[in-house]
């Protein structure tokens, strides 16, 4: 769905305007996440049952030749260098101790008669000119350069984790909405960010910050109507994510999931009822996971540092969270990024390194659209991750993911730094 920004209704005709233009959106909603209820327990379950089929034949699945919508997605101005899904050669390692289950091979079902653009590509690996992010994976119906992987992907997830993506789509009309029609009410901006964190908290998030909205925070067609993003972050449980990968894990991703856009949905919703434009920019639903990057944007908002596995690092939770976003134009007090001693222990730690399957983790940092910064292969994760139904390993092995460890890091690797920790707010 096309994104639209809501504005306040000023005449009895807006509001009537206003009003259909909601029983239109809610209404397609519905007739969407019925379509996919239906898609989930009847063709779903069929596609699976055809590929798996042919995976005990030790047939291969060609991706090129799944049904389902076809790649439109076009890089005019990128280099049309093709996508090589192998394993990067690496000695293989016994797992982390820590970890509950045995990680699976990399050797995979399906292959690319005719590979795609290489993600590493499409996401800018080896630019040094700035620009803004393309999409890759998720969403888009499908027809992304990717598309036919993310399909395997979904087609392949249990119907148990489809009725939880549902329950994304329906929760997600909530998504945006109509302005209330009274003046905005003002606070001044410091007293506002501290409620609009108490808010967030109140509903269930473990870190709220907040950060400028640029353009260097959103993809590359969407031009930010708002002035100020607020990241949420919730954590997932630990002991149900040291079992990743596995369909125990990838359930508790998806709660997760669900349970962070909800929260950014009911603030979104409350700044909403105080006269001030705003929508939440959630996960995985049809028309939310086209406008922000939510780790560059929770990281410009003080709750952590990139970490080398290419995920976000917290002092209090390490990577084990899950984001979403609030945009907004209510005047707020932002945060500053905060430095945690990330830097300085990746340059030395190896576990994610040596704990990553098919080694698509780089040993140093590398320039990507300009900046020189942690950066993860795509072309040798995305296969593995869709394979494994969602692989989480580098966040859960790499030890600021350890519960109560991160503090305590930081802390020392700031004074050996002779810098002071701050706390996010």
């Amino acid at each position: 769905m096309p994104f639209q920004r809501y504005e306040r209704p000023s005449t009895r005709i807006d509001q009537l305007v206003d009003r259909w233009r909601r029983v239109r959106r809610d209404g397609g909603v519905a007739a969407f996440s019925v379509a996919v209820a239906i898609a989930t327990h009847t063709l779903f379950p069929l596609l699976r049952w055809m590929q798996q089929r042919r995976i005990n034949q030790g047939k291969t699945i060609w991706l090129d030749d799944l049904p389902g919508p076809s790649p439109t997605q076009t890089f005019g101005d990128l280099p049309l260098v093709p996508a090589d899904l192998t394993p990067n050669p690496g000695k293989v390692r016994r797992k982390a101790r820590s970890m509950k289950v045995e990680y699976p091979p990399t050797t995979y079902p399906f292959a690319y008669r005719q590979p795609p653009i290489s993600g590493n590509t499409i996401n800018g690996l080896g630019e040094t000119a700035p620009r803004r992010a393309y999409h890759v994976f998720f969403g888009d119906a499908y027809r992304r350069a990717w598309g036919k992987l993310d399909w395997y992907f979904q087609i392949m997830e249990p119907t148990a984790i489809h009725r939880i993506i549902i329950r994304m789509f329906w929760q997600d009309r909530r998504r945006m909405g109509p302005v209330a029609r009274l003046a905005p009410i003002s606070l001044p901006p410091d007293e506002a960010a501290a409620q609009i964190k108490a808010l967030a908290r109140q509903r269930g998030a473990a870190l709220v910050g907040i950060t400028p909205l640029t353009e260097k925070l959103c993809y590359h067609d969407f031009d930010p109507p708002f002035a100020y993003a607020i990241a949420i972050a919730i954590p997932m449980d630990r002991e149900e994510m040291l079992h990743t990968p596995s369909q125990r894990s990838n359930r508790e991703i998806m709660r997760t999931y669900l349970d962070v856009n909800r929260v950014a949905i009911e603030v979104a919703e409350q700044i909403r009822n105080l006269g001030w434009p705003a929508q939440a920019s959630t996960n995985l639903a049809p028309d939310s996971s086209v406008e922000v990057l939510h780790v560059p944007v929770a990281i410009q908002a003080g709750l952590g540092q990139l970490g080398k596995h290419g995920s976000m690092i917290t002092p209090e939770y390490g990577s084990n969270v899950r984001l979403a976003t609030v945009l907004t134009d209510m005047p707020l007090a932002i945060d500053q990024p905060r430095n945690i001693g990330v830097d300085d222990f990746c340059a030395t730690c190896r576990i994610c390194e040596t704990n990553c399957p098919p080694h698509a983790i780089s040993p140093a940092k590398q320039m990507v659209r300009g900046m020189e910064r942690w950066y993860v292969n795509f072309d040798k994760c995305a296969p593995y991750f869709a394979e494994t139904r969602g692989c989480g390993i580098c966040i859960e092995v790499c030890p600021w993911s350890e519960p109560g460890r991160g503090p305590r890091m930081m802390k020392t690797l700031l004074e050996r730094r002779g810098e002071p920790s701050a706390s996010v707010g």
